[in-house]
């Protein structure tokens, strides 16, 4: 979330050079801005600093914030996977993993919320459908019909769709 004018108070400080070169390099690395990181920086010191004032802490939105921290090192090429894979489901890369753990430890779905809601809305979707089909074979086993040829494809093609979503 960025912030603008309107929205907070800005922090200045002076630093050599060389200290300035050496953050702008963390920076490039961490993939933030130098404003991004220094207020990670400045939030984990205040999270850390007092910690009994941040527990009961709200954030914007009314929930409980979140107060711990966990460094991970990752190599280059799984951070690269990392924050492709973040980026398909349009979140950050360390909320990612923050879900993929949650959902781990507390034995959740490991999907995101938008992605679970979409998967239900398709299930029910489904559900509609093989009901309908269901109403339309009754329809021609009581009237003996044979089923027209051209349903043959579309019933080949449900059966396909059946097959490799119930798959484990």
């Amino acid at each position: 979330m960025s912030l603008t004018m309107s929205d907070g108070r800005q922090l200045k400080t002076w630093v050599r050079n060389d200290t300035k070169q050496r953050f702008v390099s963390v920076a490039r690395c961490q993939g933030v801005s130098e404003s991004g990181l220094l207020r990670r920086l400045v939030e984990l010191m205040l999270q850390t600093t007092d910690p009994a004032d941040a527990a009961g802490a709200l954030d914007r939105r009314g929930n409980v914030a979140r107060t711990t921290r966990l460094m991970v090192r990752l190599r280059p090429d799984d951070q690269g996977l990392l924050r492709a894979r973040a980026a398909e489901r349009g979140m950050a890369p360390a909320t990612y993993v923050s879900v993929l753990t949650r959902a781990h430890l507390r034995s959740l779905s490991p999907l995101p919320r938008e992605e679970l809601l979409a998967l239900k809305r398709t299930t029910a979707e489904l559900g509609i459908m093989g009901r309908n089909l269901n109403q339309i074979a009754r329809q021609l086993n009581e009237l003996a019909l044979p089923a027209p040829q051209d349903l043959e494809p579309l019933l080949v093609e449900i059966r396909s769709i059946l097959a490799s979503v119930q798959a484990p």
